[in-house]
């Protein structure tokens, strides 16, 4: 689901491990692939710039109240979830009219505070014997060293590719304008460009190692679920079962919620950003639970909708299996070469809507796809709402969600469903797929059978 900037920046800033615990204690690639990524965006940067991309420090993520977190371009393109740090690459000499090719590396990291690490536990430095095989980075240099190397990279090429703008939904406005100042304070001379697309090209399709993060963060996250509907009744607290799910995935190694969890039943299972989670649950009422885990920096992003008493009543059953007949619409056309959004004949979002908006009525005998008021499917990654150009057909190896719903307040019924799925060479993989969805099998779930 599309959520609130805001619920999107706190949880965004209480993720991934916390400081006192080294880059590497956690599941990631493996560095070579990081190395690639490096490799591949100096290569389709397409220019004899070079690229600066800052780290978040500490203070960028509130890491006085909460774990930290990496900037997600820098953690893609570096693996290194530890504050302070910097990289710089550089091109080799080519012939014009040639693609560059990665020259020097750089990772620039603090030095040792060994009065800090008696409160945060070992850091690993650049004059550490194992720095670079820890971080991939042939280079590894005390980040007071960066300013200097700047200068000497910029005697052979003028451009600087950075962030220059937020990703959307990420909370970085404030920090991206921080790195622009550092630069034009650093360097101001030198003209500076986005890098931001190319590396969103780069990661709207998955590297074999994030769908297997993704699979854990599913696999966990489902867990959760199972748990749910067997903890859902009259009389339970909406924050319960909230509580209850983040315990399930986080005890199978996920780190962090993707995002802040949604338990809202009645009327506020018609409310699409409802993360307050601070109503009982009534007999009679359905309950709307957008809630999942992400595993070694990826998101998962799962919706399930549950008859509070273990049994719909027939309405609720009705708009539950035009949602369900609409996802599956959608599920049988998604493939390479179809669209997420608004696109025609090729479009999955038209495929859900019309299905919507052909089946069904409302008290009042107007269509139900007035009802569906949001997007049909976004990206997931590093982040919930992982970057993507909705102009680009789908391609193997992306991992999107597929999420219909109704929402109609004035019957107190909301109803989505959401799973994430794999698009593969010739159609896709639902890696939700242990999640029961139809009406029998939740029904059945809740009950114990």
């Amino acid at each position: 689901m599309q959520r609130r900037f805001w619920a999107i920046l706190a949880f965004t800033a209480a993720a991934m491990v916390g400081s006192a615990l080294a880059a590497s204690a956690w599941e990631r690639e493996p560095v070579s692939v990081f190395h690639e990524r490096r490799a591949r965006l100096i290569r389709e940067a397409g220019s004899d710039g070079i690229v600066v991309l800052f780290g978040y420090d500490e203070a960028d993520v509130a890491a006085s109240i909460t774990p930290f977190r990496q900037n997600e371009e820098f953690y893609y393109l570096t693996g290194w979830n530890e504050p302070g740090a910097i990289m710089l690459l550089t091109p080799k000499a080519h012939a014009p009219g040639t693609a560059p090719e990665l020259g020097e590396e750089i990772l620039y990291i603090p030095a040792h505070d060994h009065r800090e690490e008696k409160w945060t536990g070992p850091k690993l430095a650049p004059d550490d014997s194992d720095a670079p095989a820890r971080t991939g980075f042939n280079t590894v240099r005390n980040v007071s060293k960066f300013d200097a190397d700047l200068q000497t990279a910029l005697k052979s090429a003028s451009t600087i590719y950075s962030e220059i703008s937020p990703q959307p939904e990420s909370g970085e406005e404030c920090f991206q304008t921080q790195c622009v100042n550092k630069l034009h304070e650093k360097a101001p001379k030198a003209p500076l460009d986005d890098i931001r697309m190319v590396i969103g090209r780069m990661r709207s399709v998955k590297s074999p190692g994030e769908i297997d993060l993704i699979r854990k963060a599913v696999d966990a996250s489902v867990e959760a679920h199972f748990a749910a509907m067997k903890a859902v009744k009259p009389g339970v607290w909406e924050y319960e079962i909230a509580a209850l799910m983040k315990y399930e995935f986080e005890r199978r190694g996920c780190e962090w919620p993707s995002y802040p969890p949604i338990v809202g039943s009645g009327f506020y299972s018609t409310v699409l950003h409802y993360d307050q989670d601070w109503n009982q649950m009534k007999d009679g009422d359905v309950v709307v639970m957008d809630v999942a885990g992400s595993y070694g920096g990826y998101a998962s992003d799962i919706t399930r909708t549950l008859p509070v008493n273990g049994h719909f009543t027939p309405r609720q059953r009705e708009i539950y299996e035009i949602v369900l007949g609409a996802q599956n619409a959608a599920l049988a056309a998604a493939k390479p070469g179809m669209f997420l959004g608004r696109h025609g004949t090729k479009g999955l979002y038209e495929i859900a809507y019309d299905y919507i908006n052909s089946h069904g009525k409302d008290m009042h005998g107007q269509r139900l796809g007035q009802y569906f008021i949001h997007g049909l499917s976004h990206p997931i990654g590093l982040n919930v709402h992982d970057p993507m150009d909705y102009n680009r057909a789908l391609e193997p190896g992306m991992v999107i969600t597929m999420e219909p719903g109704i929402y109609i307040p004035d019957e107190k019924i909301g109803v989505r469903i959401e799973d994430d799925v794999l698009i593969t060479s010739d159609g896709n993989e639902l890696l939700t797929r242990r999640l029961p969805r139809a009406v029998d099998e939740i029904e059945k779930q809740m009950a114990g059978k």
